[in-house]
């Protein structure tokens, strides 16, 4: 390791514990947990380095691509809108005219990606302002909060070189930054950019999704709707034909969207991985079932796989808590906000589940939306904590 390289790494380390000075929202408890968060991010993204050196991975072409390419030909793959195009770019500086090693591209992008958990703590941190109040949702026994911010799955693909990490980072800050838009427009902008850049059609599901937030508020006047949903149509057509474009889909018909999944569904599952799962015949919640919550047991293959079914075992466990908490019934009362990240949920997991076979990629692209199933899960379960304790001490006055 040069001297460059291990200087950058000592100031990605220390940068890691003083990144949340730079938010204010923070208590000391808070602080403690982050610093915490940070040291087991930093653990898991060194044996993400590892385990890529010995079994291979795309972020070794990620990182080694751009060291052989000259700047002219990162353009090129631009112009061409390949999706490994903008990593590429992003790469090239460290990668190619810094000369650094692959360990310390690995650990910038595992600070990126840590930036991403601390949105995921802000935004729990303005839902609920006293985050101990959250401990008490609980799931056989395990308080899931803090718990789940430590499941292995969040760390490694947000901890290393790839789209991955810069999706979950991107995805986190946008929804962060839509709970106050009018002093958090540079974050969204820069999300946004960094989405439309990476996979331009997560911007979609997220401009749409938020923009059928609005539509679905009650709180919101007419007027008020009318302005907000007129930005959102904007910026979803200014982006569309470049979407389609860039997904290689031809037209929104049943006919051409149906044959554009079975297709990428089908060279997913024919990858010669063992991980690869024929899901065509599957009806659409099982789809989606397959997305969110396998591997399980049944599908072990290897030491990640066993890791991988204990957590989506947790995540089963939550959903299920959730779903039997009236979660439609909070949700039709909650604001724009809250409805924006619903709806995102949905979207982005029946639109991921009808054209994703294999289960290692599932695995990876379902990082990027699992937060929101938590954000989501903890406001359902508050509401209905408090609802009950409200229905309970009215039944007491009745006594």
């Amino acid at each position: 390791m040069s001297l460059l390289d291990f200087s950058i790494c000592l100031i990605v380390a220390i940068a890691g514990y003083n990144l949340k000075l730079l938010f204010k929202s923070f208590n000391r408890s808070d602080r403690q947990l982050l610093d915490l968060l940070w040291t087991y991010h930093l653990m898991v993204a060194i044996a993400f380095h590892f385990y890529i050196e010995n079994f291979g991975g795309d972020a070794i072409n990620y990182w080694g691509f751009p060291k052989q390419m000259t700047f002219d030909q990162i353009i090129s793959y631009l112009g061409d809108r390949t999706a490994s195009a903008t990593v590429f770019l992003i790469n090239y500086l460290p990668s190619n005219l810094l000369e650094l090693q692959f360990i310390t591209g690995n650990l910038l992008y595992a600070l990126f990606g840590y930036l991403g958990f601390i949105y995921l703590l802000l935004i729990l941190k303005e839902q609920h302002p006293d985050l101990r109040s959250i401990k008490s949702v609980k799931i056989v026994g395990l308080v899931v909060f803090p718990l789940f911010l430590f499941l292995p799955n969040f760390h490694f693909w947000s901890g290393g070189i790839g789209k991955d990490t810069l999706l979950f980072t991107a995805i986190l800050g946008f929804i962060w930054g839509m709970r106050n838009s009018k002093l958090r427009w540079k974050t969204l902008i820069w999300t946004s950019i960094l989405a439309l850049a990476v996979r331009p059609h997560i911007l979609l599901f997220l401009l749409a999704s938020f923009g059928a937030g609005f539509l679905l508020d009650r709180r919101m006047k007419v007027y008020q709707k009318v302005f907000v949903l007129a930005i959102f149509a904007v910026g979803f057509a200014a982006i569309f034909g470049y979407v389609m474009s860039f997904i290689q889909l031809e037209s929104l018909e049943s006919e051409a969207i149906t044959e554009y999944a079975n297709t990428r569904s089908s060279n997913l599952n024919n990858d010669q991985s063992s991980s690869g799962v024929d899901i065509s015949g599957y009806p659409l919640l099982l789809k989606v079932f397959t997305f969110l919550f396998r591997p399980l047991f049944f599908d072990i293959n290897g030491i990640l796989a066993i890791v991988a079914s204990f957590e989506n075992l947790f995540l089963l466990l939550f959903s299920i808590k959730v779903l039997m908490s009236k979660p439609l019934k909070h949700i039709r009362k909650g604001d724009f906000w809250i409805k924006g990240v619903v709806v995102f949920f949905l979207l982005s997991g029946a639109a991921f589940s009808l054209i994703l076979g294999n289960l290692g990629i599932m695995l990876r692209q379902k990082n990027m939306i699992i937060p929101c199933l938590f954000v989501i899960g903890f406001y359902i379960l508050m509401k209905h904590a408090k609802f009950k304790s409200l229905s309970n001490e009215g039944a007491a006055s009745h006594q």
